[in-house]
């Protein structure tokens, strides 16, 4: 499975019952999952109209999809089933249904702006000489879509980027992590404030340089950028898990 793909809605019957080839449930105790709980999938997962393996498979949401649970848990066939919507791809939008929680992560951050994927993190930038090391994500030509807090933290507003970020924020959470918000158009909180996840901090614009967009990345404790795993052409959704392969 191509992993520019992030979703594929089936259109044969797949062997999998649950989630991998040959699984076997063994549920035990559930997640302790909450409504809104961001989450990413850690295998390719079979989506389902219901909780269990009777119910018609509607979707295949691939290695490292975000979503955020709805419901749950419910019991069955040997699972701990959760309902999540996910983020979509280049191809397929979101996607919401019944998954089983063997494959499903809690993430760390949450996606902060619903969009498009216009560029990611191995994108590069001067003809090749540097890497993006961020996601770029657009609500559309004119901008204006509500940008979110990744996680709870304190602002910082740094001084105008103009040859940059633009109007830019920083988020930093506990343990060191930072999370970076560029080109908005307007902030919605102030520095020194401390935000909730998912509240609204800025509006994104197009400030600095590049059209109007969102460039979120994910600082670790050493200062590194960390990928985020989106494609291009994804369709995400503010609220759902941020892909990583980060702990």
């Amino acid at each position: 499975m191509s992993d520019s793909t992030r979703r594929t809605f089936l259109t044969s019957v797949a062997a999998a019952t649950a989630g991998v080839v040959g699984a076997v449930g063994t549920a035990s105790a559930a997640k302790n999952y909450e409504y809104l709980t961001p989450v990413f999938t850690t295998s390719d997962l079979s989506v389902r109209e219901g909780p269990g393996t009777g119910y018609a498979r509607t979707a295949v949401a691939d290695v490292r999809t975000g979503g955020r649970v709805f419901e749950g848990p419910e019991s069955a066939d040997g699972y701990d089933w959760w309902k999540v919507q996910f983020s979509g791809d280049g191809n397929d939008g979101p996607v919401t249904g019944w998954v089983a929680e063997d494959w499903l992560s809690r993430a760390d951050f949450i996606c902060p702006l619903t969009g498009t994927v216009t560029s990611t993190y191995w994108d590069t930038r001067d003809g090749g000489a540097r890497y993006h090391r961020a996601v770029d994500i657009s609500s559309g030509p004119d901008g204006g879509g509500y940008v979110v807090a990744a996680r709870s933290g304190r602002v910082t507003v740094p001084p105008y980027d103009d040859g940059g970020y633009g109007n830019w924020l920083i988020l930093e959470h506990d343990n060191g992590w930072e999370t970076w918000y560029g080109h908005l158009r307007d902030f919605r909180a102030s520095e020194g404030e401390y935000v909730e996840r998912g509240e609204i901090i800025a509006i994104e614009g197009a400030t600095g340089v590049g059209g109007a967009h969102l460039d979120f990345s994910v600082h670790s404790p050493s200062g590194s950028k960390l990928r985020s795993y989106y494609d291009v052409g994804e369709s995400v959704v503010a609220g759902t898990g941020v892909p990583r392969a980060f702990f």
